[in-house]
Formats: C-alpha cells, structure tokens, sequence
C-alpha cells in the first residue's frame, strides 16, 4: 500500500514540475529559468526535482514530448476530415492555441533547435507533417471548388502559411510583447485567412467578411480593457 501511494505521490509532483516549468518558461523564456527556479517556485528542493529530472533538458524533454503528441494528433484529425472553409479557420485556430500552450518553443526557437539537437530533429519532422497537412487542406478545399488554386499556388500557399504559424509568436514578442492572448490568436488566424482570401470562391466572401469583423471586434475589445 506505501509502494502505491509513493508512486501516486511521485507522478504528481512529476506533473506538477512539468506544468510550473511550462509556465514559467512560457513567461520568462526557457533560457531564462533554471532548475532551481523551478524547484523554488514550487517550494521544493532542488533534490526533489532532480529525483523526478535530472536537468532542465529532460524537463524541456518531456514538455515537448507532451507538444508533439497533442500537434500530431491536431494534424492527424485535419487529414482525416473533409473541412469546408468554416472548419478550415476553426482548424487554424485550434492550431495556434495548440503552439500558444507552448509559446515557449516558437518565440525561441532558434535558439532552442540549436541547443537542444534532438528536438530540432523531431521539429522538423512536426514542421513537415504541419506543412504536408496544410496543403493537403488547401488541395481538398481547392478540389471542391471553394479556393481557386492551381496546384503550384497550393504548394507555395501551404508553405507560406506554415511558416506563419512557426514565426507568428516570435514576431509578436518583439512588435508587440504585451497583446493580450485572444487578440494574439485571432490576429494569426486572421493573418492565414488574408492570405487565403484572395483565393476564396465567390460564395465564399460572406465568410471572410465575418472572419474580418471578428478580428476588428477582438481589437476593439481589447483597447476598451486597456
């Protein structure tokens, strides 16, 4: 009965290190906390926390282990639907809530692929999964007639939008660091959907005026709380 509950004890503190080290580095920068941060922000000793990790690595290990679940199981979801462009932007949008949980990876990611090796290997392999499910969207929805792209265009516009989406956050840290988080995630959504719109099938339009009047809404919304 002890050997049960010291294990059921040692996989909540295991948890509770994993969700006060995203925190911590979705708001101070990953390269900006320590262990010992960690293990004081949680009231525990550095020992405790190297009993569960045995370094800051593993922990960034283990969080982006917990990333690359959750984003392939997104994507896998994408390529196993049949999206109109209505679902299409609720896609995009569950997308960057997904790497806004993470913030943490995109706002350093240079950074980060450079000094952890082994992550950039499985963050290319997010990146081309990402890219492959974003153009094989674009194709279907250009199949059924609600974009007007060729397959070219497809290719270039899966791309352009992929690289959106990775550099978004990194870009708004440096622009405009204090945006409050929903108007973060509609302004990247509504950056993809600017980037579609010219390719929207007539009937479509009505949609994409909505997607704009959402987005200037957020943006009122948001300067009447400051």
């Amino acid at each position: 009965m002890k050997a049960a509950i010291s294990v059921k004890t040692a996989m909540k503190t295991r948890d509770r290190i994993l969700e006060t080290s995203q925190i911590l580095f979705n708001e101070e920068g990953e390269h900006n906390v320590t262990t010992v941060d960690i293990a004081s922000e949680m009231n525990i000793s550095p020992g405790n926390l190297y009993y569960h990790f045995k370094g800051k690595e593993s922990i960034l290990d283990a969080l982006f282990a917990r990333f690359e679940t959750e984003f392939s199981a997104l994507l896998r979801e994408s390529g196993e639907a049949r999206l109109d462009l209505k679902d299409y932007w609720f896609f995009i949008y569950v997308i960057f809530e997904e790497i806004y949980k993470y913030r943490f990876l995109f706002v350093n990611l240079g950074d980060i692929v450079l000094r952890y090796r082994d992550i950039e290997k499985r963050f290319r392999r997010l990146v081309g999964q990402l890219q492959s499910a974003t153009t094989r969207v674009l194709g279907y929805l250009a199949a059924q007639g609600a974009l007007q792209l060729d397959t070219p265009q497809t290719a270039i516009l899966g791309d352009t939008i992929t690289m959106v989406m990775l550099y978004w956050f990194s870009h708004q840290r440096l622009s405009n660091p204090k945006m409050p988080p929903e108007q973060l995630i509609h302004g990247a959504v509504f950056r993809i959907m600017c980037l579609v719109s010219p390719y929207v099938a007539e009937d479509g339009k009505v949609f994409i005026n909505a997607v704009e009047s959402l987005y200037a809404q957020t943006v009122s919304t948001a300067a009447v709380r400051k």
